[in-house]
């Protein structure tokens, strides 16, 4: 078995060779028979967990969607059922233990502790599963993490903690292919929303569906086109390298604003770095980049009439819903995989994805400022009673047995 580190390479992208070829994900009739010996014995889990592994890949920053609820419901699990938590960071070798312990400590001090699992140089992705210890349970936490797991068998209960239907993360080809399969490993979901929960549970899964809680912010602080003379502002979530959000036709979409109101409307975006003349957007919008903390996110928002976003693969993100929290009426495109949030003329505008509609329902909302507040009071309301704490014990029952079918509804 070769433990040769694959070419590195950005998981967004297609390739011929690299992962396909690469031992980690290439299990052999064993690796696939020993896992189904254990996902088989899933309604005999015990009721009792005390320990929990979570295989997971490098990140950056602890405030990115995906890796913040990861750690959140780590914390909450070891702060709440005293859960001793390991983290490992199976397919990265090059950051360090004080590194890593430091940043999520600094957001989650209850994980100050937690136990770190990070491969020696040369040994990523970290392959000899036998080293670690026993679980009570143990997690992956994205398609490439879940290959990990299939050959860690040392638990009592497999889970997969999936948080977009990560196969259209591709063209359909050999990576698509490779994040499909893992949703025929048996693990049971612990899944971000109901309609992604609905995918993964067609696969004959066992699946706990959850929605997540946002931070509310101060309402009653009045938007900036409250006052005269200042225009009404549009925010955008922006990303170029991520084809799931459609940066060619929020930019397009974008532009006919632009050209419709000039100064009439600031457009201004977030969520990646990126140059707006590379684009042919200068003038257009301002790009303020990856935001790094809760602040200047709620801030942006804050300031904020208009949140446009586009989700194209069967998850809403976080963005309606920190949009919600803001008073931020939203703007998305039509998504079946959101209808259990995302409600037309209620709570948000949903059009078909071409800058022609898009642009039509911003316009709209710029002119219809009782149909912007009433989106956005609509969309406030709906966030009030959902709680990360409601949310993590409902699937803390779920992982111990006590209840096995999904309580969360819209």
């Amino acid at each position: 078995m070769s433990e040769s580190t694959p070419p590195q390479r950005d998981m967004m992208q297609e390739h011929a060779l690299g992962v396909a070829a690469h031992d980690l994900y290439n299990p052999s009739a064993l690796d696939l028979h020993e896992n189904a010996s254990v996902v088989s014995l899933f309604s005999e889990r015990p009721s009792s967990v005390e320990s929990a592994t979570w295989f997971v890949p490098h990140f950056e920053h602890v405030l990115f969607g995906g890796i913040s609820t990861i750690l959140r419901c780590m914390s909450w699990m070891a702060e709440e059922h005293d859960v001793k938590n390991r983290l490992v960071l199976f397919d990265n070798s090059s950051v360090t233990d004080s590194h890593l312990r430091s940043m999520i400590a600094e957001e989650f001090p209850s994980l100050a502790g937690i136990d770190l699992v990070i491969p020696p140089a040369g040994r990523a992705p970290f392959m000899n599963f036998d080293e670690l210890p026993p679980t009570d349970i143990a997690v992956c936490t994205i398609w490439y993490s879940a290959f990990a797991l299939l050959r860690f068998n040392a638990t009592h209960a497999k889970f997969y903690f999936a948080q977009d239907y990560e196969p259209d993360f591709y063209p359909a080809g050999s990576l698509s292919g490779l994040a499909e399969a893992t949703y025929r490993f048996g693990f049971a979901g612990l899944v971000n929303t109901p309609g992604l929960g609905q995918v993964y549970e067609s696969y004959g899964n066992p699946t706990f569906s959850f929605i997540p809680a946002v931070e509310r912010i101060d309402l009653d602080i009045p938007k900036p086109s409250a006052f005269p003379n200042r225009p009404v502002q549009l925010v955008i979530y922006a990303r170029p390298n991520t084809p799931r959000n459609a940066f060619e036709l929020l930019a397009a979409t974008a532009k006919r604003v632009k050209e419709r109101y000039g100064d009439g409307v600031r457009i201004v975006c977030a969520g990646e770095e990126w140059d707006p003349a590379s684009f042919g957007l200068e003038g257009v919008l301002e790009n303020l980049g990856l935001l790094t903390s809760r602040e200047e996110v709620h801030a942006l928002y804050l300031e904020s009439d208009i949140g446009l976003f586009c989700m194209l693969s069967k998850h809403p993100s976080y963005q309606p819903f920190e949009y919600f929290a803001a008073g931020v009426a939203v703007v998305t495109t039509v998504n079946p995989a959101t209808e259990w949030a995302l409600r037309h003329r209620d709570n948000c505008l949903i059009s078909e994805p071409y800058p022609s509609a898009l642009s039509a329902a911003i316009v709209e909302l710029v002119e219809d400022r009782d149909l912007r507040l009433k989106l956005a009071r609509n969309g406030a309301e709906q966030i009030a009673g959902v709680s990360w704490a409601n949310q993590f014990e409902s699937m803390w029952r779920f992982i111990t047995a006590v209840q096995t079918r999904e309580p969360c509804g819209p």
